[in-house]
């Protein structure tokens, strides 16, 4: 089997974690984790600066080649400790709207007093087209389910009415390689049939002017500073899940990143704010790059090839046909349960799923960062060429932006592993975006270079419940033509850059989709 050895990596104390694809090829993986809540605040003298926010703000503890880390555990460091301390309850994920519910909230609003300070960084998630999460970008303060309204009632009146001074902080962009920085990238969305877009930025700033509360705009200062040091220089500022520039994770910053953007943001209030000013370490000093180093403790992964007595002992399958699940599929105890996966061959066919049959519980992705998928595969030499078909009859099919099913080939595979590094080459007659809905969604894609390349669909209808849809990759050298029931594509991929002699074709399910698969025909050269 082609296995990943990797030993266990350290755990960095206070580093950030922040994707939901908006518009194509924006980072995926902006999601809701875990966070150990702050449940109380220590009574020390000073003035306290209380930190709420997503991601971008948050600490986290990542074992990352360069680890995510969040501007506010970088406020501190240009803090004068003696007199005040920054109390960071940004969690990851969150919009103004869910962080209400979370414990965190509770203590901002149980202790922060007279003569504090409250940094407000929201706006990725609250553009998130999810009720739990969305706030609508065009209302005004007063309106219920704007994003003003959120910031105001929830934070901004929290702060004064305890005499404390809030400060309003737009989201930093999401770095965008060879792309303009406009629309999702500066969080300017787009209407969906439920939810309106609009643009995040502008309603801060002119929700600052409305209440005479200081806006840090990070999104303009980001835009002017990404565009000017170009991609090669961004890609410095963002975390690294593995040791190659194609991990980079296009939403978080590492701990250079996070440093730069606190800085600014200190230098920002300390400019109109005199009494802030007097907080300040007075040895203060713009970030560089000797920032910038390399988690100690990560190992690069050494793969070996897949050997068939390696195959998975959850998924019973017929040789030389083998089933695993593997990379950022949820996690390792999601493997075994057969609500969450299954890969079952059935008089001919062969059924499969990621996520609930319902579709209510997802598991697995494909997004800029990491693949987490179910695979039904054959191994075959990387030097022949072949022909795999297949029929796919959608049981169920979520609308998310992350959901997938179709014919894989791919450079690698692992069986039954979770690894959210998983980042290989492969191409794919297979849908992507489903969230976009009619004419916007993918139906062909290939990630090549660690970077994901979509087509926009021509002919096929959507993939809905009931849709049979026809499918096959043919290998030619390193040209793939794959074909997604009316739509076809070419793509020059050499798949043979983690395992040199083998490549992997077979079917597979990715988060929420329930597939059953007939006619299957592998046919080599």
């Amino acid at each position: 089997m082609k296995k990943l050895f990797a030993a266990s990596l350290a755990i960095f104390a206070g580093m950030s974690l922040s994707a939901f694809a908006l518009e194509k090829s924006i980072a995926d993986n902006e999601k809701v984790e875990k966070v150990e809540a702050i449940t109380s605040v220590a009574s020390t003298k000073g003035k306290k600066i209380y930190v709420v926010g997503d991601s971008t703000f948050s600490s986290f503890s990542d074992p990352y080649y360069y680890p995510r880390y969040g501007i506010g555990t970088k406020l501190q460091n240009y803090l004068n400790p003696k007199k005040v301390e920054v109390i960071n309850l940004a969690m990851s994920g969150r919009s103004s709207k869910s962080f209400l519910t979370e414990a965190n909230y509770k203590t901002l609003v149980q202790n922060i007093k007279k003569g504090d300070y409250l940094v407000i960084g929201f706006g990725h998630n609250d553009e998130k087209t999810e009720e739990a999460r969305y706030t609508n970008p065009n209302g005004s303060k007063e309106e219920k389910g704007s994003f003003k309204n959120s910031l105001y009632e929830n934070y901004i009146k929290v702060a004064l009415d305890k005499k404390a001074t809030p400060v309003l902080c737009t989201p930093i962009v999401r770095r965008a390689p060879g792309k303009a920085y406009e629309g999702s990238y500066v969080h300017i969305t787009k209407d969906t049939p439920e939810f309106k877009g609009g643009d995040y930025p502008k309603a801060i700033r002119e929700l600052g002017k409305e209440t005479g509360v200081l806006v840090v705009d990070n999104t303009a200062y980001t835009k002017e500073l990404y565009e000017k040091l170009g991609d090669d220089g961004t890609v410095k500022f963002h975390a690294w899940l593995g040791h190659k520039p194609a991990s980079v994770d296009n939403t978080h910053l590492n701990t250079y990143g996070a440093s730069v953007l606190a800085y600014h943001v200190i230098e920002q209030i300390a400019a109109a704010d005199k009494n802030f000013a007097k907080l300040l370490n007075k040895e203060n000093k713009e970030p560089t790059e000797e920032l910038l180093v390399p988690n100690p403790q990560y190992v690069i992964p050494v793969y070996s090839e897949f050997a068939p007595s390696d195959k998975s002992t959850t998924f019973e399958t017929t040789a030389p046909w083998y089933g695993t699940v593997f990379g950022d599929m949820g996690g390792i105890e999601k493997i075994a349960n057969p609500d969450i996966y299954e890969i079952t061959e059935e008089n001919g066919k062969v059924v499969m799923h990621s996520g609930t049959k319902d579709g209510k519980t997802a598991a697995g992705k494909i997004a800029s960062g990491s693949d987490g998928l179910a695979f039904y595969f054959q191994q075959i030499p990387a030097n022949k060429d072949f022909t795999i078909s297949a029929t796919a009859t959608v049981l169920n099919a979520t609308k998310n932006n992350q959901v997938s099913f179709g014919l894989m080939v791919r450079d690698d595979v692992h069986i039954d592993k979770y690894d959210n590094q998983v980042k290989s080459d492969y191409v794919a007659a297979g849908c992507l975006k489903l969230a976009k809905g009619e004419g916007a969604w993918s139906s062909t894609f290939a990630r090549l270079d660690g970077t994901l390349n979509e087509n926009t669909v021509q002919k096929q209808e959507f993939p809905a419940a009931g849709t049979k849809i026809d499918l096959s990759i043919t290998k030619s050298g390193d040209t793939y033509t794959v074909k997604f029931g009316k739509d076809t594509a070419t793509f020059n991929a050499k798949l043979t850059e983690v395992d040199s002699k083998w490549v992997y074709a077979g079917l597979y399910t990715v988060r929420s989709a329930y597939i059953e698969y007939s006619n299957i025909k592998l046919e080599v050269k």
